[in-house]
């Protein structure tokens, strides 16, 4: 299956590729648009939310919103997507669906990592969702296709983990002209949320960041020279910033949330 997946990824850059239309997500838009509410927060932790109970009821049908996007991915060929901000695009907005997907498919769960959807409570490596001739994890999705073939960290800032502590889903698929922007944004969002993306005792010289650094610390520290560098551009303070370049802190990783980003659970 790696195989298949880089061999696609020779193809979004190949010049010979033919040229087609991306892909078109309205139906994903208008399922944000009736089922996202943002600016919530769970266990105190700020988080946007979907209603996965409604999303449920009123889409699992054939001919709503929801099984039309389905249908679609499943006859799309991702090679077509000859731009590389497009095709990585793409496969958050894939991601994050097949998240949504994962969860749909077992609700009502309380979690991804539910032992409804895997009993070793390890739902990475279930295949999730079809787009094109192909059936993707949400690993393959995440790091075969978007880390290792594009070796682009910012992909970590896009995808969602339907969990409270994963960064935010966005309110808006990801689009290819907007692809830099949205990200950027998403970054400078995460480090201003010291519950789960970044928190900065400039007194102590202690930091903590989310434990999605962590997860990937090996990449981390490989191509951006640790998470901390990597955050640093998102920083909107320049105390915080200055304090971050000079390596003079105990780092440690926030706890993490994996309760369901689901509209029930938000605080009172």
């Amino acid at each position: 299956m790696k195989k298949i997946l880089l061999c696609s990824l020779a193809l979004f850059l190949s010049p010979a590729a033919v040229l087609a239309a991306p892909f078109d997500f309205a139906d994903y838009q208008s399922l944000l648009d009736r089922y996202l509410s943002v600016g919530r927060s769970i266990h105190g932790i700020p988080v946007n939310v979907l209603d996965y109970g409604r999303l449920k009821a009123e889409q699992d049908r054939p001919g709503t919103p929801y099984m039309r996007l389905l249908l679609a991915l499943g006859s799309f060929d991702p090679a077509t997507l000859v731009e590389r901000n497009e095709a990585i695009a793409f496969w958050i907005n894939v991601y994050n669906i097949a998240a949504i997907k994962t969860i749909l498919d077992h609700y009502p769960v309380d979690s991804i990592r539910s032992r409804q959807i895997d009993w070793l409570k390890q739902p990475w490596k279930r295949k999730a969702i079809k787009v094109g001739e192909n059936l993707y994890s949400l690993r393959e999705i995440e790091f075969d296709i978007l880390v290792e073939g594009f070796r682009d960290l910012r992909a970590h800032l896009g995808i969602n983990c339907a969990s409270v502590s994963c960064v935010d889903l966005l309110p808006e698929p990801y689009r290819g002209e907007r692809l830099d922007a949205q990200l950027r944004e998403q970054g400078e969002r995460l480090t201003a949320q010291p519950e789960k993306g970044l928190l900065i005792n400039r007194v102590n010289r202690r930091v903590h960041i989310s434990r999605i650094f962590k997860f990937d610390q090996r990449h981390f520290d490989a191509w951006a020279g640790g998470a901390t560098s990597f955050l640093q551009p998102y920083l909107s303070d320049p105390r915080d910033r200055e304090m971050l370049q000079s390596g003079d802190f105990t780092l440690d990783y926030l706890d993490y949330d994996w309760t369901l980003n689901d509209l029930k659970w938000i605080d009172k």
